[in-house]
């Protein structure tokens, strides 16, 4: 009798706290927030001791994906980051969402400080007004395919995704990145992004592999109607830039195409397990020619 006392008073306890006690964290809701400090510092964790990864300004916007202990959870540079909620100020709903998200100090930016990433260019076929949404495959625990040599499909798409960004943004084109260094980013947090800063284009980059090493090629892969075009313009550029085989478009149910409200595709560009496909992949002139393609493709659909 006195253990069933004993059960039934934690019980009656862990109830009373279940309701008494404060929720301080809650899951992602998508609120889109103002800076409302001159200068915002961006941390690691939601501590105000915790490493500052960058910096926001008045005037910057950016997407809740989760809050603890008044502190919001964002992304800035590819990677998860943490403001103080107090310095944020809800935004009003019918202004666009120009959502800040910059490369971190250590990650090639000459200064703390939060710089704009639309850049104009001088060409007649501009990209400016654009979000491009970039998403290299894999990262963190994840290292995607195994290619010849050990090499993990994960760096390779993050290089390349790199130097697709670099070429974009000399077109006018303001690019994100769902990952900017060797991290784990979730599928469904990858289409959050997208959905979150307006993206007009969503690029997945990945690279293949197959038992038999004589499979080689490129690959385009869309989901439905909305993204065909799309698909159909970045592949032919993409196709009469590189030398790699021409494996052709197709249909396919892939997680971040199906559930993706932009209109999305999925690269594959060439097998790490073929070793022809291995050995141009590895050359600096198939990264660069991979980028222009892509870049002749999204010029070819947004004229049209």
């Amino acid at each position: 009798m006195k253990n069933f006392y004993y059960a039934l008073t934690s019980l009656a306890i862990v109830l009373t706290s279940l309701f008494l006690l404060p929720n301080n964290s809650h899951a992602a809701n998508g609120d889109v927030y103002d800076v409302g400090q001159a200068i915002l510092n961006v941390r690691s964790s939601p501590s105000i001791g915790s490493e500052i990864v960058g910096q926001l300004q008045a005037g910057d916007q950016l997407v809740e994906f989760g809050e603890q202990h008044g502190w919001v959870q964002t992304y800035f540079g590819g990677k998860e980051a943490w403001v103080a909620k107090h310095y944020l100020i809800p935004a009003k709903q019918d202004k666009p969402v120009q959502v800040q998200v910059q490369a971190t100090p250590n990650e090639g930016s000459s200064s703390s400080q939060a710089q704009p990433q639309v850049q104009t260019s001088n060409t007649s076929h501009s990209l400016n007004g654009y979000n491009i949404m970039l998403d290299p495959g894999h990262g963190g625990y994840d290292p995607g395919s195994i290619g010849i040599n050990g090499v993990r499909e994960k760096f390779l798409t993050l290089e390349t995704s790199k130097q697709i960004a670099e070429q974009l943004r000399a077109a006018g084109a303001n690019v994100l990145l769902t990952r900017s260094s060797d991290t784990y980013v979730s599928l469904a947090d990858r289409i959050r992004i997208s959905d979150a800063y307006t993206t007009h284009a969503f690029i997945s980059v990945h690279y293949n592999a197959f038992p038999n090493s004589s499979a080689d090629g490129i690959n385009t892969f869309y989901y439905s109607s909305k993204d065909q075009k799309l698909a159909e313009n970045v592949h032919q550029g993409l196709a009469s830039a590189v030398t790699l085989r021409d494996r052709g478009m197709m249909p396919n149910n892939y997680y971040v195409l199906r559930t993706n409200h932009a209109p999305s595709i999925l690269l594959e560009l060439g097998f790490l397990t073929n070793y022809n496909d291995f050995a141009t992949i590895r050359s600096n002139s198939f990264q660069h020619q991979v980028a222009n393609g892509i870049t002749i493709g999204l010029k070819n659909y947004f004229a049209n």
